[in-house]
Formats: structure tokens, sequence, C-alpha cells
């Protein structure tokens, strides 16, 4: 993507060199001052990776470019070799929009995979905390049971008389 960006300003560059340094039968000075300074957003944009501005710039530098040539204050020649530079950048530009929409697509997918994952893990992590709080009260109401029919036992085994077929007189006598 640099690469790119550095490819963008060469061609800018390019025009930029081309508009100032022609000969004065072939572009007017204020037309090249005007040119000059288009490009010079174009590059400025393009340099801080403000893509969309640089792309709004260009389209300035072409209006000032059509503006010159409908004004007659540059020639023909002239006027398709910087509308071919600017041809150019446009093209470069337009890569380089569609490298960032596709980057951030696909940081945006990124992001969303994480989010998909991390919530899944929240899940399963919820779900094994409530198995295991569901283990931990079966164990519980089974000791609970345990331990109640434990009582119970001790009860049954008692000093309570039951099973003495003569009702705790003794044996054998009739008192």
């Amino acid at each position: 993507m640099r690469r790119a960006l550095l490819a963008v300003v060469v061609s800018v560059g390019v025009a930029w060199s081309a508009a100032a340094c022609a000969e004065p039968a072939d572009l007017q000075a204020d037309a090249a001052s005007e040119l000059q300074a288009a490009v010079a957003e174009v590059v400025t944009a393009a340099e801080q990776g403000r893509h969309e501005a640089a792309r709004d710039a260009l389209d300035a530098a072409r209006e000032v470019l059509a503006a010159a040539a409908d004004e007659g204050r540059l020639s023909v020649a002239r006027y398709r070799s910087i509308d071919d530079a600017l041809t150019r950048v446009e093209a470069e530009l337009d890569a380089l929009l569609q490298a960032a929409a596709e980057q951030a697509a696909a940081e945006q997918a990124a992001a969303e995979q994480a989010a998909a994952e991390q919530a899944a893990a929240e899940q399963a992590a919820a779900e094994q905390a409530a198995a295991e709080q569901a283990a931990a009260e079966q164990a519980a109401a089974e000791q609970a049971a345990a331990e109640q029919a434990a009582r119970d036992g001790k009860d049954d085994r008692g000093d309570d008389d039951k099973g003495r077929g003569n009702g705790g007189k003794g044996r054998g006598r009739d008192d």
C-alpha cells in the first residue's frame, strides 16, 4: 500500500513538473500556477493517506485543467499530457481506495469472527459453570438424602420396644 502511495505521489509530481516547466506558449503562467496548487492538494492528501480527499482534489485539478483549456491558457498537447498524468493518478487512487475498502472489509470480518468466537467461548463457559453448579446441587442433594436416611435408620433401631411380643413386661411373666 505504501508503494502504491509513492506511485501516486510520483505520478502527481510528474504532472506538476509538466505544468511548471511548460514553455510560455504551451502553458500560461497563471494556468501553471493554478494547476500546481491543485496538484499540490492531491499530493498532500495522498501523502497523509486521505485517499478520498486526494480523489476530491484530483477532481478539482481536472476542473482547473478544463477551465484553463476552455480559456485557451494551454495548448491541446499540454492539456493531453497533463490529462493523461491525471488519469494515471486517478487509476492509482482508485486502486488505493479499492485496497483500503477490501482491507476494511477484511478487518471487519476478522472482528466479527473474533466476536463470534468470544461469544461461543463465553457460552461454553456459562454452560460448563451451569453443569458444575447442577452437579454440585445433585451431590448436595444426595448427601442430604444419605444423611437423612442415616438418621431415619438410627430411629428405627432405637429403644421403642417395638417387636417385643410382650409389651416390655419381661419373659413369660404374667404380672
